[in-house]
């Protein structure tokens, strides 16, 4: 009986453990596709902002929801122009329903 007993409740964890981590991995690859999506949109438009700088550096920041419709990813990246180097925050707002973009806002910051 003892036996039978443990065997069920480590065939039901196991389960759960195989649920849980599938569940992750299909999340993560979705947040990957928009992440990868969104930062390429911040560094080219970057890139069109300052032409004749090297972008040295990018750290994604995070995803912040503006509205039910309007979401933003939120990008620092490192430019150098010249002897100069400085950061440029970029925030990318998109629909988070449909994923379609809605604007591109560049801010320089002190470093």
């Amino acid at each position: 009986m003892k036996y039978l007993s443990f065997t069920k409740i480590v065939v039901t964890l196991f389960v759960v453990v195989l649920l849980f981590s599938a569940g992750l991995d299909v999340y993560g690859q979705h947040n990957n596709i928009d992440y990868k999506q969104w930062s390429r949109i911040a560094i080219s438009t970057v890139k069109k902002e300052y032409p004749a700088a090297q972008l040295t550096d990018y750290k994604y920041v995070g995803r912040a929801e503006v509205t039910a419709e309007e979401a933003k990813d939120i990008f620092n990246i490192v430019v150098k122009e010249g002897n100069e180097s400085f950061n440029v925050k970029a925030e990318v707002f998109f629909n988070p329903k449909d994923g379609k973009l809605i604007t591109v806002q560049l801010e320089r910051v002190a470093s």
